[in-house]
């Protein structure tokens, strides 16, 4: 039989009160009361009744994340946020991954918001489609949502409970352009990722503006290379068959970057001797893919999300939130022309 508040009070001979509020650290509740009462709640098993206390409070402690692929990179990094601020705020989160079902989002949402979640967190598959239904079901029931990364085209600012955090894409490639040009390159390439994708998309747009701008040769126009390595190192050796070459390849994503690397490296090339390449993410394939990767680390997204929806948790505005970003130098670039030292070439 699960123990109540009331038989810790009667055993302890304390009121009800008194042994809430020593539960809850109360000031007026002395130490030596304090750790009777936890020491009593340990032995017998107790735990606060959350269902009954979001009746009272009209908040359910539980919020709910929802994920295409619980093992991608993107989700785990996020998710891990998310679930780090919520366990420094005794805030627990329902994770789910929406899978490759059509209305599989909109099922995992309603079903989150029949368990009590009282915020729906989003990050949203990759689709062309402008309609979400996963976002229409959470309005309907009147709960905050806040995306990551990337939103239904029908969203925009000021809408009510509807919020986002995204990673400033923007700077992300201006730090890239800045780096390589200090660097002496001239002629680069551009591995982007997915077209459908609003941040790559972004990205992309940066850093096409951005080199022409600094009077930088952008080779082969701007290529969406997708988001895996085999990706990367299929565009890469494209790009090596070329008549023109660049000095330096800017990716859209580590992933792909480590792909190009690999293609670079098969040719016989050595990096960054031959060719520098710069990633984006930070990732685990940045740090210990084929060549530690140049990068852009961003803040984390999960975290800066949970801190959005706390600060508007009483009632406040859901303001849109940029996640900044820096460059993170591992040595895959050197100057122009020959620089740096020449990195093994891998076996298949």
């Amino acid at each position: 039989m699960r123990v109540r508040l009331r038989d810790l009070a009667e055993g302890l001979g304390l009121s009800v009160m008194a042994v809430s509020k020593a539960l809850h650290d109360a000031p007026d509740i002395g130490a030596a009361t304090k750790a009777r009462v936890r020491a009593e709640a340990e032995k017998r098993g107790y735990w606060p009744n959350q269902a009954a206390r979001s009746l009272r409070s009209k908040q359910s402690g539980l919020i709910g994340l929802l994920v295409p692929d619980l093992a991608s990179e993107e989700a785990a990094g996020i998710a891990g946020g998310l679930l780090r601020a919520g366990e420094a705020a005794r805030i627990s989160v329902m994770v789910a991954a929406s899978g490759e079902k059509k209305g599989g989002e909109a099922a995992q949402v309603k079903a989150m918001m029949g368990r009590g979640s009282e915020a729906i967190f989003i990050l949203p598959k990759i689709t062309t489609e402008h309609r979400s239904l996963a976002l229409e079901a959470v309005m309907q029931a009147g709960l905050p949502v806040i995306f990551f990364q990337r939103y239904p085209a029908d969203v925009s600012p000021g809408r009510a409970r509807v919020s986002w955090v995204v990673r400033d894409m923007a700077h992300a490639a201006q730090l890239v352009l800045d780096h390589v040009w200090k660097q002496g390159h001239r002629s680069v390439a551009y591995l982007g990722g997915h077209p459908a994708e609003r941040s790559h998309a972004e990205h992309c747009k940066a850093v096409r503006e951005g080199a022409a701008q600094m009077g930088m040769e952008l080779v082969g126009e701007a290529t969406m290379a997708g988001l895996t390595p085999e990706d990367g190192e299929r565009e890469m050796e494209r790009i090596l068959q070329g008549k023109s070459q660049p000095t330096a390849v800017i990716c859209g994503n580590d992933a792909v970057a480590s792909g190009a690397a690999r293609a670079v490296l098969q040719a016989g090339l050595h990096l960054p001797g031959d060719l520098s390449i710069v990633g984006l993410g930070d990732g685990e394939l940045a740090r210990h893919g084929p060549v530690a990767l140049t990068t852009v680390a961003f803040g984390n997204l999960g975290k800066a999300g949970f801190e959005l929806w706390m600060a508007s948790r009483d009632g406040g505005e859901m303001k849109p939130r940029t996640v900044g970003c820096e460059l993170i130098d591992r040595g895959s670039t050197a100057e122009a022309g020959g620089g740096g030292k020449p990195s093994p070439t891998p076996s298949r």
